[in-house]
């Protein structure tokens, strides 16, 4: 979930790399397991070691943080590539969020890594939890700040998440500010010409580029991803390039499949070419089908 401002240039969680420093604003539980479940596996694949700052109702340590990515199954040496402070570690002395203070055990914790043979320290944690009042939020704001300085270097990076639900939404813009990328799950279908992207809020999927007869498997397994969504589900393609009718024809047959269940498909951002063909054949009238706002050309 982004805002409408303050985020440049979205990244999606397995490519990020040493130096990045990005903010994951997430509206659902789900989102944000999909996401730090990426984040996680990429870090013990590149040999990162990888700390969580955990709020009050964060995971208590390195295996509750794994069963919460839904990663238990993996082998328990790995559990040593993660070390969790816990809120204690995060504020003052008197509780308060404490900049400086944090920055340091960072700093501490990328020596650290490098000492133990890690090729990078990468960091997350939803620091929402920690904060009070207004000084708390100038405080995360400093912070923010310094660790965009930081972590120029390139041998740390860094997740800042906010949950949208938890912050206020002044604070949730000016947050986004202090961040050059957001971040977002790996997409579901990567090509040289198709992207297709899970999205949460709402929840359905994001198609940007070619839809023709080489990708039609690949966009019937992504549909296949939400078809069990409760709800309605929308599909945003306002960077579609190109979709031909068969591939049109996919999503009206998924239309009537989310019809059957008393929801529906929604079709924003559609190219005003392809709603005229859509609306031509008489395909408008789908059951389960909404025509959301074209893209303006």
């Amino acid at each position: 979930m982004v805002p409408p401002h303050g985020v440049h240039r979205r990244v999606h969680v397995g490519d990020l790399r040493p130096g990045d420093h990005a903010c994951l604003l997430f509206a659902s539980d789900e989102e944000r397991t999909s996401i730090l479940r990426g984040f996680v596996l990429g870090g013990l694949d590149a040999e990162h070691k990888i700390l969580y700052l955990a709020g009050a109702d964060g995971p208590p340590g390195p295996q509750a943080l794994l069963e919460q990515c839904r990663l238990a199954g993996l082998p328990g040496g790995l559990a040593g590539q993660l070390e969790v402070l816990g809120p204690a570690e995060l504020g003052s002395g008197r509780g308060e969020l404490d900049p400086a203070a944090l920055l340091g055990r960072l700093r501490d914790a990328a020596d650290r890594s490098r000492s133990e043979g890690y090729r990078a320290l990468r960091v997350t944690g939803d620091l929402c939890a920690v904060l009070r009042d207004g000084p708390d939020l100038s405080r995360l704001l400093r912070y923010e700040t310094l660790l965009a300085t930081e972590f120029s270097s390139g041998r740390t990076l860094a997740v800042c998440q906010y949950d949208i639900r938890r912050c206020d939404p002044t604070a949730l813009d000016a947050f986004a500010s202090a961040h050059l990328r957001s971040v977002e799950v790996d997409p579901l279908v990567r090509t040289a010409e198709l992207t297709v992207v899970r999205t949460y809020s709402p929840p359905g999927l994001r198609i940007e580029g070619v839809v023709d007869a080489d990708s039609h498997r690949r966009v019937r397994d992504a549909l296949r991803s939400v078809a069990s969504v409760r709800g309605d589900v929308r599909l945003e393609m306002s960077r579609v390039e190109f979709l031909d009718l068969a591939g049109l024809r996919l999503l009206m047959t998924f239309a009537r499949a989310r019809a059957a269940r008393h929801c529906t498909v929604e079709l924003t951002g559609l190219p005003p070419h392809l709603l005229h063909v859509i609306t031509l054949i008489g395909w408008d009238r789908t059951p389960g089908l909404r025509l959301g706002a074209a893209h303006a050309c």
